[in-house]
């Protein structure tokens, strides 16, 4: 491994360097090597807030990743004016790779106007300190935006489009309607299933400490019946919980039917977007119409606080679930699509070192490449 290090080292001092990104003027940036819980009191002070640019959820959901935070200020200003969580893997020894930026940066505050100058600012600082400091390819999945054109704004920045997602649609719910105009946005059959929700059903929202179990019972039953895998990390919920506290707005529902929990979803949102990232039915739930009374509930619930939407997440192929995406949504939400994943690669070498990094992630049943590659889980 030394005498490939030797050779890598020296192909990079062959490979034409891009020059250096342009200056950040009025902005500088700070480096949080170790990112822990005051990461997400920070993030928490942004509009475009989402849980996978926190440390409740990246520490614990890729917890054997490296989180490198990266903190973009105003000169003068104390607070910061954009943030940006990566997800370092790398080729061991060599050190290059991937730094993964998953739904971020933030980059709109709560109590500022969105400033288009921040958001390049603060591309041009990842690509700065990863891509050129560190020798890593950038790669920036940025959110389903109802509002603001990434694509513009990472091709300016010198990004190029790496890879379309297959499940790129995401649900948002408009939240600032009143009850009457929400119903009016139903999907037709979606109201009449409301309507048809049994009158025995108990809606509530119990203490995390003690409803999450439930919940986490109630999500490995779904599992085990529909014969499905876990794709998004259910053991990790408790954990995520306990870390997120208050600040990032976690909160549980579930809906009981004769004092059985039929059906329950975690929410977790701090800013304009509130997030659906876990659901769970029983068996009974279709009859009951319990998914379609939590979700009315759960609107309900937000209705006047600051989210703007309620983000039901993808459809993950599946056309029941798209259905009923589609029908909550209704009328007077919005089906956005992710724009893809967008790269900054520094050199030839980099760009080779995040291709063996993707390869490897479908290549892992040889012990040479568990050894050798640090994967990043997408």
């Amino acid at each position: 491994m030394p005498e490939l290090a030797n050779k890598v080292a020296n192909f990079s001092d062959r490979v034409d360097a891009p020059p250096l990104a342009p200056s950040l003027g009025r902005f500088h940036c700070e480096i949080v090597e170790q990112v822990g819980a005051a990461w997400d009191a920070l993030a928490a002070g942004f509009t475009d807030f989402c849980m996978e640019q926190s440390f409740a959820f990246a520490g614990s959901r890729w917890s054997k990743l490296r989180a490198v935070g990266l903190i973009l200020r105003e000169d003068g200003a104390a607070e910061p004016v954009a943030m940006a969580l990566a997800l370092i893997a790398a080729l061991p020894v060599l050190g290059i790779g991937l730094a993964y930026v998953k739904f971020g940066p933030l980059w709109r505050r709560k109590d500022k106007p969105a400033d288009r100058d921040v958001l390049f600012a603060i591309l041009d600082a990842l690509k700065q300190e990863f891509g050129i400091r560190r020798r890593l390819v950038v790669r920036v999945l940025p959110p389903a935006d109802p509002d603001h054109d990434w694509n513009e704004a990472l091709k300016r920045a010198n990004f190029s489009l790496h890879k379309a997602l297959s499940d790129r649609e995401r649900y948002l719910v408009d939240l600032t309607l009143s009850e009457q105009e929400q119903l009016a946005s139903l999907g037709a059959q979606w109201r009449a299933n409301l309507k048809k929700a049994s009158s025995e059903l108990v809606i509530e929202e119990p203490d995390l400490q003690s409803g999450i179990p439930a919940f986490v019972e109630l999500y490995k039953n779904m599992l085990a019946r529909k014969q499905f895998r876990d794709h998004h990390g259910i053991e990790d919920l408790p954990a995520i919980a306990e870390q997120a506290g208050e600040t990032l707005g976690l909160r549980l529902f579930l809906a009981r039917h004769q004092g059985e929990p039929v059906v329950g979803s975690i929410i977790i949102g701090s800013g304009e977007r509130v997030f659906v990232p876990f659901s769970a039915t029983s068996d009974k739930a279709l009859s009951l119409r319990a998914g379609y009374a939590l979700r009315w509930a759960i609107i309900n619930r937000l209705r006047g606080s600051n989210a703007r939407w309620l983000d039901l997440g993808g459809a993950e192929g599946d056309s029941g679930l798209r259905h009923f995406k589609l029908g909550n949504v209704g009328k007077r939400g919005r089906v956005v699509d992710i724009p893809g994943e967008y790269d900054f690669a520094p050199n030839a070498l980099a760009a080779a070192a995040a291709r063996a990094i993707e390869l490897g992630r479908g290549l892992m049943r040889t012990s040479t490449l568990k050894k050798l590659v640090v994967l990043l889980p997408i």
